[in-house]
């Protein structure tokens, strides 16, 4: 059973899972696909946001 609502985003996190932890218990899978799809929600506006060439970077902050 799928965690989460994005096949792309399941696939890839079967994919790490397999990849990095192949004996991790299946609701522990659950678990990390979860935070998954709620770290692409947070992305998800900032992504979204229009970047042009000519946008400059953000000034170092240094305390």
């Amino acid at each position: 059973m799928s965690s989460i609502c994005n096949p792309p985003l399941d696939a890839y996190a079967d994919a790490a899972l397999a990849l990095n932890f192949p004996a991790l218990p299946e609701e522990a899978a659950t678990r990390v696909k979860a935070q998954f799809a709620r770290i692409a929600q947070l992305a998800a506006p900032v992504l979204a946001y229009p970047v042009d060439t000519d946008d400059e970077p953000a000034p170092v902050y240094r305390p």
